[in-house]
């Protein structure tokens, strides 16, 4: 109640002091002024609510749509150890990672084993040739039409 009065006040008090200035210095009609700064305040405070509300969400999706890749670059499909049941889990490095199943309830944890491998590359590696060509399809039609 008292946010409403002082919202009341402050913009009864503008437009006071606008309609006066207008009326001293320019001879414009008080009442007038006075109910058209109070309708310009109250439709520019609501396009301002609207606009800051509207960009709020604009970056709250953002923000929910960068999470929601994170997890799903951080996550991995694993199932129950009990029932069998696929669950999409969160995978970190630092943290246990234990999780419970949406099906059955029961805690399971999950172990991440890294392996390491030495790259190779072959000693002898020749490029492949496609050519429209095959020389072994001219000599096996050659001995079937000789038989």
């Amino acid at each position: 109640m008292y946010e409403i009065f002082k919202s009341l006040l402050l913009i009864c008090s503008i437009s006071g002091i606008i309609s006066y200035i207008g009326y001293y210095y320019y001879n414009i009609e008080y009442t007038g002024t006075f109910i058209l700064i109070c309708i310009i305040q109250l439709a520019l405070s609501w396009y301002i609510k609207t606009y800051i509300q509207f960009k709020r969400e604009k970056i709250t999706v953002e923000m929910q749509t960068a999470m929601l890749d994170q997890i799903e670059n951080e996550s991995t499909q694993a199932p129950c150890a009990y029932c069998g049941e696929v669950n999409m889990i969160p995978i970190s490095p630092v943290d246990d990672n234990d999780f419970e199943c949406i099906n059955c309830e029961k805690k399971n944890s999950v172990y991440v084993n890294i392996t390491v491998a030495q790259q190779t590359v072959p000693v002898s590696s020749e490029p492949y040739e496609v050519t429209n060509y095959n020389s072994n399809l001219a000599h096996a039609k050659a001995s079937i039409l000789n038989d």
